[in-house]
Order: C-alpha cells, then structure tokens, then sequence
C-alpha cells in the first residue's frame, strides 16, 4: 500500500482500547532499499522531532538519511536530507550530540555489512568508530561510563562479538569487548539491577538467548 515509504503513528487517548492509532506518512515513497529502524531528535534546532532511517541492499538503498519535520506534522512533504551514500548493509541510526558541540549528530551501524560510524554536524563528516566488525545490526546509545557523554553499544551478529565503544567526550572512541560467542539483531541500555547505571540487555538470535550483561565499568 505504502511502497518504499515511512510513517509514524500518534498515539490515541486510551491505547489499550483504541481500535487503531492514527497513521501519517513522512517518508513518502523516497525510502527505497529496505529501510531499516529509526532515529529520532531535533536535527536542525527548531525544536521540531526530525527522524532518520538507513536502507540496507544496493538496489535503492546502501544509505543514510533524515527527514525534517514540517511545522504540521501531519502532513506530508517532510524534506529527504542525505547523510552519506554507499553505505554497504546500511542499517541502524540515533541522533546525539556525540562531541558535545550543542549540535545533534548522527550514529549509525552497517548491520548487513561492516562497521559502526559517526557523522559530525554540521556536514555529516564521517569518523569510523570501529570498521572491522561484521554485521552490527543492533545499536545502542547512552552513557555507559557515567562521564558525561555519550558512547555506543552493539552486538555483531556475524561476528559473534559484544562490544562497547567509550567516547572520550570530543567524538574519539575506544572499543571494549563485553562478550565474545554473542549475536544479536537488537540490543536495548537499561539499568536491570537498579545501581545506578545502564546495563545491556540482548535478543541474541544466532545464538539463541536473551540476556543481559550488568555493566561494571568503574
């Protein structure tokens, strides 16, 4: 019905009894190339939630991109912006202010390729944080170490390898190894043991567990 397209649904008064939510398309048929996840923030500071998504095969996709918001929501003409092209197994993106500059960047996973990427506002410049890793399919931000800033965590499903990359604060990033034997298509940060600081929660579906992984970074 919706071919290459994105949307996003408001939520109804009373969710658990509402027949159905509401539902807006943003991206109208220009998210071509099995479009994968979403990021969510106000990219451009005008206060206004921007979205952004990546597309995974060559055909159509291999990219990243964001969508700004209208001053309606609702309606449809949200604008495309290309963050980067030829992006093989373009897959996962958040939005963060990773140097701590006060402008959102972009944080992304070639989960059906190799490594995980930043892009510096306020020209989408490319750092590599780790590009070894084969198949990060999941992405998860938060500050992990407590320092203030904001690091990154994945599971490489292909590569069997937990890994956590610490931010030095101005966008360097160092990567540590939680768990090797471990894959996973989506991870999520919660604090599951209530001390204070988040811990990594994973579906692993190649190795067929879910758990989780208490954080003891000090």
């Amino acid at each position: 019905m919706f071919p290459n397209s994105l949307a996003w649904f408001k939520v109804p008064p009373n969710p658990r009894k509402a027949a159905r939510w509401e539902r807006y398309i943003f991206a109208d048929k220009d998210a071509p190339g099995l479009s994968h996840y979403l990021g969510f923030g106000d990219v451009n500071g005008d206060g206004r939630p921007d979205l952004a998504s990546a597309a995974k095969i060559p055909e159509g996709g291999n990219w990243f991109a964001w969508w700004e918001a209208p001053a309606n929501p609702k309606q449809t003409g949200w604008k495309k912006h290309a963050i980067a092209e030829n992006q093989d197994g373009a897959t996962n993106i958040q939005m963060a202010d990773v140097n701590k500059d006060g402008r959102t960047d972009f944080i992304a996973t070639r989960g059906h390729g190799k490594g995980v990427v930043w892009y510096e506002a306020p020209h989408w410049t490319p750092h590599e944080i780790n590009s070894s890793l084969t198949g990060p399919h999941s992405l998860a931000i938060g500050d992990i170490d407590r320092d203030g800033d904001i690091d990154i965590a994945t599971v490489a499903k292909d590569d069997f390898v937990a890994a956590w990359f610490e931010n030095d604060g101005k966008g360097n990033f160092k990567t540590h190894v939680i768990y090797n034997d471990q894959a996973a298509y989506d991870v999520r940060l919660a604090d599951m043991d209530g001390d204070g600081d988040p811990d990594l929660l994973v579906a692993g579906q190649e190795s067929k567990n879910v758990v989780w992984y208490e954080n003891r970074v000090k």
